[in-house]
């Protein structure tokens, strides 16, 4: 459902007060409340710059106004509310009779039906058969039936297990800003230093460092400083830490930027105020139009199609809207129906529940590193006693091997003396003799058998066996090798 387009009373008394004055100029602290009416399309505003650099906006009521100012209502919403009024009847027939036909409805639908806003007659019938069902106790074993929308807007009913329905958010708490600036934190007082006395053009702080960065039109200087004086004593008094902070530049050849830095649970969340533009259609200068008409097809690339003009509504968002710290998901600004100071407790909000969610991400992460860790040594370890096996095995095979040619030279020896139809010679059997030395020396049987020392478990003897693993992905675990 489409929301009205009614103004509020105090739109409404500023588009009285432009009706009375067409062509005046209207106070800058007005901007906010000018846009919204300009969103429901009740005035046309314009904004100019004076020769001394002044931003003066004027503003004409709209066809749409004029019917407001009239009859007290927006044209679309009693045209609206003409095409519902029309199909109520046809509508109110497809509502449920009773109580038992909305329960079997709503167990067909899976528990949820909407009906986009209803008439008169069908709001009252499906609102009959809701209390039919609930006061006749016709509901399933264990379930509730929930209706949101009695008197306006879409009507909305539910059948939900109340041990599985999710509890109520806690409420958002409101943000103090205060009146005037006579207690400001140091970083506000040292901002409101920096910008000095001048009262016209721009307030721009975000290339300084030690200070709120904000940019907005002069006027605004104060409320946006209001605001941020708010918003970071409710932030100190949650306990959370608050400083300014240079961060980097988003991208190349820009110049440094800087941020207030609120520090949740070791996590930063920095923040800019800025004041919000509006798209209009550019008119081309003075100069532009001359250097058109020397040169029209180059000319037609340069000259822009529409301006981006401050429009008065102030905002706070992370700044330069930049992905690294979280592109558009924590921020607030003026709307059609609220104000910038309505909003911080929800950007607080905001903030808490990014950094909680990010703390999550952190132990998530370091568990994750933590398991990697224990399974390189483990690995590790694994590819050590792979090492000392197969050095044992070798040692073994070596054994082996010296006792098979202990054997065959003893087998050599007895065929020499058993081939000899003499008495040998001296040279025969000194060499017979040393030969026996020799096979007793390398006979493991004889020599003695023991345990080989384990080799170093060095990164080098260790690699052929951890495969892809990384030697030097974590400190080595023997601390002399």
């Amino acid at each position: 459902m489409k929301s009205s387009l009614a103004p509020t009373e105090i739109q409404a008394e500023l588009l009285r007060w432009v009706a009375a004055n067409p062509g005046a100029e209207i106070e800058s602290r007005k901007s906010n409340t000018l846009w919204a009416l300009e969103q429901r399309k009740l005035v046309k505003r314009k904004i100019s710059i004076t020769k001394q650099g002044y931003q003066v906006q004027t503003a004409a009521v709209t066809e749409q106004g004029k019917y407001y100012l009239k009859h007290g209502r927006h044209p679309e919403d009693v045209e609206r509310e003409a095409q519902r009024n029309a199909r109520d009847p046809d509508t109110a027939k497809d509502a449920p009779a009773d109580g038992p036909e909305l329960i079997r409805r709503l167990e067909v639908a899976g528990g949820n039906i909407t009906v986009p806003d209803p008439g008169i007659m069908t709001r009252g019938r499906w609102t009959r058969a809701f209390y039919h069902a609930v006061n006749n106790d016709l509901l399933p074993s264990g379930q509730k039936l929930r209706l949101t929308g009695r008197e306006k807007g879409d009507l909305k009913l539910r059948l939900v297990d109340p041990v599985k329905e999710p509890p109520p958010p806690p409420p958002v708490p409101v943000v103090e800003v205060p009146a005037d600036l006579s207690h400001a934190h140091p970083l506000i007082t040292a901002t409101r230093k920096a910008l000095g006395r001048r009262q016209t053009g721009t307030a721009d702080t975000r290339g300084q460092q030690g200070v709120v960065p904000i940019h907005v039109s002069m006027p605004l200087v104060d409320r946006a400083l209001r605001i941020m004086q708010g918003l970071l004593s409710e932030a100190e008094q949650r306990g959370y830490t608050v400083e300014a902070r240079p961060i980097e530049a988003f991208r190349r050849r820009a110049e440094p930027r800087s941020a207030v830095v609120i520090t949740v649970k070791g996590h930063v969340f920095p923040l800019e105020i800025c004041e919000r533009t509006t798209k209009q259609p550019h008119e081309p200068t003075a100069r532009e139009l001359r250097d058109a008409e020397r040169d029209p097809a180059w000319m037609r690339k340069r000259i822009p199609k529409y301006d981006h003009v401050p429009d008065g509504r102030l905002m706070i968002d992370a700044p330069g809207h930049d992905q690294t710290y979280g592109h558009r998901q924590y921020d607030c600004s003026d709307g059609t129906r609220w104000t910038l100071e309505s909003r911080l407790g929800h950007l607080l909000a905001a903030i808490e529940e990014r950094a909680e969610r990010a703390e999550e991400q952190r132990v998530r992460a370091e568990q994750a590193e933590q398991l990697r860790k224990q399974r390189w040594l483990e690995a590790v370890d694994e590819a050590h006693q792979r090492l000392i096996r197969d050095q044992r095995i070798k040692a073994l095979e070596q054994q082996l091997e010296a006792r098979r040619t202990a054997n065959e030279i003893r087998s050599l020896r007895a065929a020499v003396r058993e081939s000899a139809t003499g008495t040998p010679v001296d040279a025969t059997i000194e060499w017979l003799r040393w030969a026996e030395a020799h096979a007793d020396s390398i006979d493991p049987v004889i020599a003695g058998v023991a345990l080989p020392p384990d080799p170093p478990p060095s990164r080098q003897n260790l690699a052929p066996y951890l495969g892809s693993q990384n030697t030097h992905a974590y400190p080595w675990p023997f601390p002399n090798h």
